[in-house]
């Protein structure tokens, strides 16, 4: 019986290369991304999003990603992806190339259809759907959806548990306050603007721009636990250097 498992393991292991190079051989036909937004509209954007005020600051130097699942297919993928995108989707903390195929099968890399990131959001389901009567909104839940990029993208959302980067310390800030499913959907919704943004304004993805975001956490940090001090009679002295 043991014999028996590993041979159709074997062949179960055979037939997803073959899918794989399959698929491998079609993506290399695909066009690359050529829907490139006016640079005029570039400074509009929000600096949660990119960073507008860094635009102009030239991308880091690209760190080597490392293959986060056991079920990513063998071969160059992140090249590819960044071919067909025109960015490098995967540099963005949770995104993964399993997660990039799923965007390229379903979505492609003309985003043009949807106006705004906040169009693109509000089709994914990723916002709060309030339900008003008489002027008063009854509820604020998320709407249900099947859509297969909302599920990849509430996976790679959940997966910034253990990130060491800005994302996976929001993750963690709104898991403690509203719970897990909540701040699933929250960042889901913060990397699909991202994306969106990413693929219509062709800009590479630079986590340095989160740094202020990060300084004013820590600020709003060191502030909460000094009047905590002062509350229990004590003071807040730093370490030396």
């Amino acid at each position: 019986m043991l014999a028996k498992a590993w041979a159709q393991y074997q062949e179960v292991q055979k037939q997803i290369r073959d899918c794989d190079q399959e698929l491998w051989n079609y993506t290399r036909e695909l066009e690359a991304c050529t829907n490139i937004i006016k640079p005029a509209k570039v400074m509009r954007l929000k600096p949660e999003l990119v960073g507008a005020e860094l635009l102009s600051k030239p991308p880091t130097k690209k760190r080597a990603r490392k293959k986060t699942s056991k079920n990513q297919p063998e071969g160059p993928w992140p090249q590819e992806l960044e071919r067909f995108f025109g960015v490098d989707l995967t540099a963005i903390p949770g995104i993964s190339v399993l997660t990039g195929l799923t965007l390229m099968s379903e979505l492609g890399n003309d985003l043009s259809a949807f106006r705004t990131e906040h169009h693109f959001a509000s089709w994914l389901c990723l916002c709060p759907g309030n339900e008003t009567s008489a002027g008063k909104v009854l509820r604020r839940r998320t709407r249900r959806s099947q859509n297969r990029v909302r599920q990849a993208l509430r996976m790679a959302a959940s997966s910034l548990h253990h990130d060491k980067s800005y994302f996976g310390d929001k993750y963690r800030r709104l898991r403690a306050r509203l719970g897990a499913p909540k701040a699933v959907t929250a960042m889901a919704h913060q990397l699909a603007r991202i994306i969106w943004t990413l693929i219509t304004r062709q800009l590479p993805f630079d986590l340095s721009v989160f740094a202020y975001h990060e300084k004013v956490h820590q600020q709003r940090r060191l502030k909460h636990l000094a009047a905590s001090a002062r509350q229990m009679g004590y003071q807040l002295t730093p370490t030396a250097a």
